[in-house]
């Protein structure tokens, strides 16, 4: 199956919903998360992951600026996190786990996430995704 058919395969009445992806190693493509962005995204990680707990999330979203401050990051990551630009935290160093914790903090998800990173709407990333997943609570795909 070629690229051009396996995404017109995911989309209702056989039209590919968006494009199919190229396959470079390369950003927008790939994004390695090396011992560099690592190293980069420290300040931004730990906090992100510090909303793991209950008390954590109340605090950030009753103080963003200041919870964010707390953890020594950056003001330009605590733009990007004002923002809700998904891919500038990854690229700043953000790993996509402790990035979905901050997602999921403010209501979003990994969909908005990855529809960020694709350029599109989470309904067009979702009407691009084959699969739909049966049993989730609140009717999530």
């Amino acid at each position: 199956m070629t690229a051009d058919n396996h995404a017109a395969a995911g989309a209702p009445g056989g039209q590919a919903a968006v494009p199919a992806p190229g396959f470079d190693l390369e950003w927008p493509g790939t994004l390695v998360y090396s011992p560099r962005l690592a190293l980069k995204g420290h300040a931004l990680n730990k906090f992100a992951l510090s909303l793991r707990r209950p008390e954590n999330r109340q605090a950030f979203l009753e103080g963003p600026l200041a919870y964010m401050d707390a953890f020594g990051v950056s003001a330009h990551d605590q733009a990007l996190v004002q923002a809700r630009d998904w891919s500038g935290l990854l690229l700043a160093g953000g790993h996509l786990q402790a990035i979905l914790k901050v997602a999921a903090t403010i209501g979003q998800s990994l969909w908005h996430i990855g529809a960020h990173n694709a350029g599109m709407d989470v309904q067009t990333l979702q009407r691009a995704c084959p699969r739909v997943v049966a049993g989730l609570p609140g009717g999530m795909r």
